[in-house]
């Protein structure tokens, strides 16, 4: 799913809880970095049997003409890309050297690859024993792990235009964004008007046509510097929205429900009942993924999809035996017959692994564990 799609972040994030699930994450990374066997999963996502075990990383060149389906993730503040299945996998950037008692980190949330497959991007932070010289920022990289441009900004997620010609961050969060070009000169600041956005934690995402930027909930900031707005209620896209890869129809959350309409949010129909999160299509628009839960506040209990002609759903994944575990659907792979998602076990603080399984819920496999977030690549159309 690429960046152009989404139109709004899913749920607020709290700073102070990235900053603990940062840590929890970096404890987690770090014992499985020390079991000695990196990819050795005991349980299947569902919990009932015994799964393969993965290729182990290692550095070597990766040619940038890179393979549709490529997965690229992070793993202990490094960088991989490895074949869609997590085999081969090739550290690509390596974010720990720990020089001058400072330690590198990168990450990332949201889409890694451009819509055209030719760079990735990424977080990255500096952090050293002082607590006073640390500092992060957005880097896009090239497949063959060099940095080619540092974009000092806030926020978590690194927007990409539906050109991959330029990316989207917060120069000072809820205030200013900035557009950059993939050489990382500034092109465009956009102000953001006091009292607009929703609270939370949110980042600017682009439109579908490549013209605005758009925060959560519904407020427009047009690139040719016209007046920020709001948009009005029955705009889909001042909801939680994702648009089919041909543009002709929405999904999204609405109070809890899943919503198909329209592009224009014309005939909308509730298509899944409470309680919804994270829909992505798939390439066909035949398909939607989504985490479903019996009731809001619960763990993410089902990894889902909807036949969205026939109405027909089938659960794919779902926790066993009372453990309550986190899915997170990320993505249909290009050829739309696997789903890749997360699991993290104990309510989220237990440790994170990477899947992919079949879009009718056969054949899961335990792709990379100690990670919760990755990106196949996919071409867009105009990629």
């Amino acid at each position: 799913m690429s960046a152009s799609q989404v139109v709004s972040n899913g749920a607020a994030r709290s700073f102070t809880g990235r900053v603990l699930l940062a840590i929890v994450t970096s404890l987690v990374l770090t014992a499985a970095a020390c079991s000695g066997k990196a990819g050795v999963e005991e349980t299947a996502a569902d919990g009932s049997g015994v799964l393969d075990e993965s290729a182990q990383p290692a550095d070597r060149p990766v040619h940038s003409q890179m393979a549709s389906g490529s997965l690229a993730y992070f793993l202990d503040g490094d960088l991989y890309v490895a074949d869609w299945n997590g085999a081969n996998p090739a550290r690509i950037v390596n974010g720990r050297p720990g020089a001058g008692g400072c330690t590198d980190e990168f990450w990332a949330e949201g889409t890694i690859w451009s819509p055209d497959g030719r760079y990735l991007a990424a977080r990255h932070a500096r952090r050293c024993q002082d607590g006073a010289s640390g500092w992060w920022d957005a880097v896009i990289i090239d497949p063959e792990g060099e940095v080619v441009a540092s974009i000092p900004s806030e926020g978590w997620l690194i927007s990409w235009s539906p050109d991959s010609t330029r990316v989207a961050v917060w120069i000072t969060w809820g205030e200013t964004i900035g557009v950059y070009g993939l050489d990382g000169e500034r092109h465009a600041v956009l102000e953001l008007p006091g009292g607009l956005m929703a609270p939370g934690d949110f980042d600017p995402v682009w439109s579908s046509d490549g013209e605005s930027l758009l925060v959560p909930h519904g407020v427009e900031i047009p690139l040719g510097g016209s007046t920020p707005r709001q948009l009005p209620p029955e705009d889909p896209r001042s909801k939680d929205a994702v648009y089919s890869p041909d543009g002709s129809r929405v999904a999204y959350v609405d109070h809890g429900s899943l919503e198909v309409a329209a592009a224009d949010g014309s005939d909308p129909q509730e298509a899944i009942a409470p309680w919804v999160q994270r829909p992505v299509w798939s390439p066909t628009g035949e398909q939607i993924a989504f985490i479903y839960s019996e009731r809001e506040g619960l763990a993410s209990t089902e990894l889902r999809v909807l036949d969205v002609a026939t109405g027909e759903v089938t659960s794919l994944v779902a926790g066993t035996g009372g453990n309550d575990i986190y899915w997170g659907v990320i993505e249909f792979s290009p050829e739309g017959d696997r789903i890749l998602f997360s699991r993290t076990d104990d309510r989220g603080r237990g440790m994170s692994s990477l899947w992919s399984i079949n879009a009718d819920g056969s054949d899961p496999r335990r792709l990379v564990s100690g990670t919760v977030w990755g990106d196949w690549l996919s071409l867009s159309p105009t990629g």
